[in-house]
């Protein structure tokens, strides 16, 4: 090869951009994180989000309708502060000049690669972020680790109520306690566990401690190894199941099933081998109004993007750039931050 030239270069980046597109539009299609997650786009380092609680609610004002009540809103907010993330890729001059410096493959490998990676890399912050929710810290606007047992209705304090999402331990009153659905349990046993969690999210409170949320159970997150479980529950028509005097049949579960208003589960494998393969997650939504929090919330300050040496519109006033050049740089970056929302949105079951 010759002389590395603004020309080279060029059609170098050119095959670059067009495999890092292709990469990412490709795994894109393939990635769920988005159906948990709220995105924000940003125009500042640090994302205040700020909304009203519904505290409000019609009261008897008596035969005079003199008893007027007088209500409090309640405000609250959280903050959201980007982190710089990136990779880049270096190298040298006689990669390219040489014949066997195989400069070309190495960079469009890279650019491959780093293209499918920024598709991925939400995700692998959602995954993170579910798996760490139990974990001290990892706290959400109501200053309670956003996998707890005692979330304020309200989001301020308890005088209205909590709940909690995450069941595990013993049941309580209304609360469940543990709900293993995986095959160390039958599955008759498995969707009576299913229906107690999600008869559970229909006992949440709004923040005034009287009025249903109207949550409605949407989707299973399970790890791979339940994969066959979760299925069964969101699709099953008849199951197995056992009677008193020692005998057996099969009970037409189509309608309870088809009632629960599941649609396909999400098989998630970065929850491979999470706490012995038996946890899954119930995703839910909130029938009475948007938000502009999901469970999670993805905060796009600065999309990921390649630098390259050409614009679009070619090589020209790079010439000087090659002509020193010892070696090249390509550098992703961006900015962004994912963080815990609403946990109302987002349950966690535990098998014990």
């Amino acid at each position: 090869m010759g002389a590395l030239t603004p020309e080279f270069l060029f059609d170098l980046e050119s095959n670059m951009r067009s495999i890092e597109e292709n990469e990412y539009v490709r795994l894109s299609e393939n990635m769920y994180w988005s159906r948990f997650c709220k995105v924000l786009q940003s125009g500042a380092k640090k994302e205040l989000v700020n909304w009203l609680l519904t505290t409000a609610k019609i009261e008897d004002l008596g035969r005079s309708g003199g008893k007027m009540v007088f209500e409090d809103l309640v405000a609250i907010y959280t903050t959201f502060e980007s982190k710089n993330a990136g990779a880049g890729l270096r190298l040298k001059r006689q990669q390219f000049e040489d014949l066997d410096g195989n400069g070309v493959e190495l960079a469009t490998k890279w650019a491959g690669d780093v293209g499918a990676y920024m598709a991925y890399w939400p995700q692998k912050q959602f995954a993170n972020a579910l798996k760490s929710g139990h974990v001290a810290g990892n706290t959400t606007y109501d200053q309670k680790t956003f996998f707890a047992a005692d979330h304020p209705v309200n989001g301020v304090n308890a005088d209205n109520g909590v709940f909690a999402n995450v069941f595990t331990g013993a049941a309580a009153g209304l609360y469940p306690g543990a709900l293993p659905i995986d095959d160390s349990v039958p599955l008759d046993v498995a969707i009576v566990n299913l229906s107690k969690a999600i008869a559970y999210v229909k006992s949440i409170r709004m923040p005034n401690g009287e009025d249903p949320r109207y949550l409605r159970a949407t989707t299973l997150l399970v790890p791979p190894r339940m994969q066959q479980r979760a299925v069964q529950l969101t699709n099953a028509k008849f199951i197995a199941q056992a009677v008193s005097g020692g005998g057996g049949g099969s009970a037409d579960v189509e309608a309870l099933i088809a009632s629960m208003g599941l649609v396909q589960p999400v098989v998630a494998d970065e929850l491979a081998s999470f706490e012995g393969d038996t946890t899954w997650f119930l995703a839910c939504e909130e029938l009475s109004k948007a938000s502009q929090l999901g469970a999670f919330v993805y905060v796009d300050r600065e999309p990921f993007r390649i630098n390259y040496y050409t614009g679009q519109g070619g090589g020209t006033g790079i010439d000087a750039v090659l002509a020193r050049a010892d070696e090249l740089e390509w550098h992703c970056k961006g900015r962004n931050v994912l963080g815990y929302g609403h946990p109302y949105l987002m349950f966690k079951a535990q098998a014990t």
